[in-house]
């Protein structure tokens, strides 16, 4: 969490609120239904995150309908589980003893997202399973934000139509998202003032220091995708001098259509992407685009006076360009052109298995080194990097990551038997 935060002043609070908010409502009521969880509280925020808590539960109890001795891929199956699960969904009925837990933990989320958005979105991002952020559940991220929503729709622009990235990839995009349009954010007075309706809001005591006043309809439809649809639908997102159309990617978002640019020339005319919904249906068959591997960073280009003639010392070797490699430069070291010895040409002879290559005394030291112990990771990543199909698609993987993941020394022997490993398995 954010260390911005009081810890214990924050979770009082947001227990108090609810407590305050269920004792309001459940005092001539003994359940509450999905439209009255909509408008339950003068924030839309808080609302909105307990529709999404209500949606995983909802996602997690259908999974539990498969079972190994059914076809479960049947076609007629998955229609009927999933009009099923849309019929449910619309009959959504809480007690208050069961709602005020969401509710609370709904409040605390909006506050960090209200005082630290910075801090939200990167524990969000990090939090992905398998630190990779996949286009659904950015799609699940976007419909469900109301408040910056701007920084989510930034990262799906980024993402580029691909299927997913690595967390620390997003982190990235998150980064850029606050630097070109952290003037977007918005101000954490009115929240305040809303809150404080219902419980005064004591920011003194809520937060370790006081903010500054800158801070960088088809027929069964589930109520999950149409809890949170506008009455107005979005306008696309405008190019310089295009105007861009949105595609229908078969989920029921309609997510812009933006033309590939070079990385890092970003437009500085972006609009803010409104939330659209009837999303991901359950059992939704489509796949989506396939992955692409996510490509290295950059160097970054100085910037130069073009005002000035350029003048050139001759005398010297000059080069535009950041001499610091990268995480991805140093995972691609080039081979030596000199002759190799026959103990070199054995051992980067192919081969056509990581798992079959690596010696039992590497393995130890791999997981040890590499995977903090854990051989579970070890053997995924093992694994997942059999499956690739070159050199390039396996740097990505570990540098983007693994290394990122487990804080690797990249300096390091068993980082370097893993590289020669890969150049021999992809060779």
């Amino acid at each position: 969490m954010s260390n911005k935060f009081n810890a214990n002043a924050l979770t009082e609070y947001s227990k108090s609120y609810a407590r305050r908010i269920a004792s309001d409502f459940f005092q001539h009521q003994a359940t509450i239904s999905g439209k009255q969880i909509l408008s339950l509280t003068p924030i839309n925020q808080i609302n909105l995150f307990v529709i999404s808590s209500l949606s995983d539960k909802w996602q997690a109890d259908a999974a539990k309908f498969r079972s190994p001795y059914f076809d479960f891929a049947d076609a007629d199956v998955q229609e009927a589980l999933q009009n099923f699960m849309n019929v449910v969904s619309q009959h959504i009925s809480v007690r208050r003893e069961h709602l005020e837990p969401l509710l609370a933990d709904a409040t605390r989320r909006t506050i960090i997202m209200i005082f630290d958005p910075r801090a939200y979105f990167d524990d969000l991002l990090r939090g992905q399973p398998e630190f990779t952020l996949t286009a659904d559940a950015l799609k699940q991220i976007i419909r469900y934000t109301k408040i910056n929503q701007f920084i989510p729709a930034h990262i799906m622009q980024r993402m580029n139509d691909k299927l997913f990235v690595y967390a620390n990839q997003a982190l990235v995009f998150l980064d850029e998202a606050l630097t070109q349009r952290g003037h977007e954010l918005e101000h954490y007075d009115k929240f305040v003032a809303l809150f404080s309706e219902k419980l005064p809001m004591d920011i003194s005591a809520l937060l370790r220091s006081h903010i500054p006043d800158s801070i960088p309809a088809a027929p069964l439809r589930s109520f999950f995708d149409t809890a949170t649809e506008p009455t107005v639908p979005p306008a696309p997102l405008v190019a310089t001098e295009t105007t861009v159309t949105g595609v229908f990617d078969g989920t029921g978002i309609s997510t812009p259509a933006i033309p590939p640019q070079p990385y890092p020339t970003f437009s500085t005319k972006e609009t803010d992407r409104s939330a659209s919904t009837g999303g991901a249906m359950f059992l939704d068959g489509d796949t989506g685009p396939d992955p692409v591997s996510p490509i290295s960073q950059p160097s970054q280009l100085p910037t130069i006076d073009h005002t000035q003639p350029a003048i050139i010392d001759n005398s010297q070797p000059t080069s535009s360009f950041d001499t610091t490699p990268t995480l991805n430069d140093t995972l691609r070291g080039t081979i030596s052109d000199e002759p190799a010895t026959v103990a070199e040409t054995f051992h980067r002879a192919p081969i056509e298995s990581i798992a079959r290559s690596i010696s039992l005394n590497q393995k130890f030291r791999f997981i040890n080194q590499l995977f903090n112990g854990a051989s579970s990771a070890y053997n995924q990543a093992v694994e997942e990097i059999d499956t690739l199909n070159n050199y390039g698609q396996a740097l990505d993987l570990i540098s983007y990551r693994y290394a990122s993941q487990y804080l690797w020394d990249m300096s390091s022997d068993e980082v370097s038997e893993l590289v020669e490993i890969l150049k021999r398995r992809f060779s």
